[in-house]
């Protein structure tokens, strides 16, 4: 049965269907006799008389009511209109899709990329960390040998000290005279040029006497008259030096007061570690001369007026000759260090002694003013 005019100006509108194609026609060059000779052709194809195929009904309802439609100008416009709003939704579907179908593509590119871009991060993150751990494992392990090599070399170097001190034990047992003994105290005006006195110029003035080993000058009390300082000596002998050859009329210690042991009293010297054999009496002594010198302060800057000058101090090289005459024990206190030290010390003294008495010896053998 026909559709009704309203029913085709409604399926004009609504429907999606295309009836141009369903006729087989074109919409731009068709006639109202092609339109029919069309419809005439597809409509006998599709008969249901003609063809027992279950869609065939279908498809001629659908057949009619496209003829319907096309062949009324006003349902055709109507449709026409219908028709190209629905293949412009259908274009502006497709570009939306193809541009939708792009930015997915687009995201899906950048989403793999930033996937592949992780993934090798991760690799090298790996890599790195398999490396760091492999470097580490290096250091520890070059680090454990170098730490193995030096415990080596120091108990080496400790073995090495511990036989180099044995050797020395051995060869110059160690000295009795304690860092006490060998030190002296010193004081100074501190008026005028005694305050500028410090460490330097100490160690300068008393190095005369021998090598010291630690100098220091106290700081005290401003107010205070006096400065002081200690001298700490590597030898006895220096100590000794100080304190029984320190000059006040010398111009270098003008500021000076004598010289004292820091412990207050002289170190005692033990006869066993040895002892020179006294120097002999003076063959020309006369006989009225006294057999013990009397007690006199040794000075090397004594001069008397026959001779006109200043006596030198003698130097430890004068005493060689005294050194090879005299007798030492051969025991093993001889190699003690203190040996040598207090042996000169001995030998200074008996040539103190000897220079006294040879002055006193040309003082009592001088003429006297009164004698014609």
């Amino acid at each position: 049965m026909p559709p009704k005019e309203s029913d085709a100006a409604a399926y004009a509108t609504t429907s999606e269907t295309d009836f141009y194609e369903i006729l087989g026609v074109s919409p731009d060059v068709l006639s109202d006799s092609s339109l029919r000779k069309a419809f005439r052709k597809e409509s006998l194809k599709w008969h249901p008389d003609k063809n027992p195929a279950p869609e065939a009904a279908e498809k001629f309802h659908l057949l009619t009511v496209a003829y319907d439609v096309i062949s009324d100008p006003a349902t055709r416009a109507a449709y026409d209109n219908a028709r190209a709003a629905r293949l412009a939704k259908k274009r502006r579907s497709e570009a939306f899709d193809m541009h939708r179908r792009k930015m997915q593509e687009d995201l899906e590119n950048r989403e793999g990329k930033a996937k592949r871009a992780k993934v090798e991060a991760e690799d090298e993150e790996a890599a790195f960390r398999a490396q760091l751990a492999k470097l580490q494992e290096e250091g520890a392990r070059l680090r454990h040998k170098r730490e193995e090599a030096l415990r080596t070399a120091a108990k080496e170097q400790a073995e090495q000290r511990n036989e180099a001190t044995k050797d020395r034990e051995i060869k110059n047992p160690a000295s009795r005279f304690s860092e006490l003994d060998r030190t002296v105290t010193v004081k100074w005006r501190r008026k005028g040029d005694g305050e500028q006195i410090d460490e330097a110029m100490l160690r300068e003035l008393l190095g005369r006497f021998g090598k010291i080993q630690d100098c220091i000058v106290k700081s005290g009390i401003k107010d205070k008259k006096y400065r002081s300082g200690l001298i700490v000596f590597e030898s006895i002998v220096g100590a000794h030096s100080a304190v029984h050859g320190f000059d006040p009329k010398d111009d270098a210690f003008k500021l000076f007061k004598p010289v004292s042991w820091a412990s207050g009293k002289e170190p005692e010297i033990h006869e066993e570690i040895g002892s020179p054999t006294p120097p002999p009496a003076a063959k020309d002594q006369p006989d009225g001369a006294p057999s013990t010198p009397k007690p006199a302060t040794w000075n090397p800057r004594l001069s008397t007026a026959k001779e006109g000058g200043v006596r030198k101090a003698p130097s430890f090289a004068s005493f060689s000759a005294t050194l090879k005459q005299s007798s030492f024990s051969k025991s093993e206190a001889a190699r003690s260090p203190d040996y040598e030290n207090i042996t000169m010390m001995r030998l200074r003294e008996a040539e103190k002694r000897r220079l006294e008495a040879e002055l006193r010896q040309k003082e009592e053998n001088l003429p006297d003013a009164d004698t014609p």
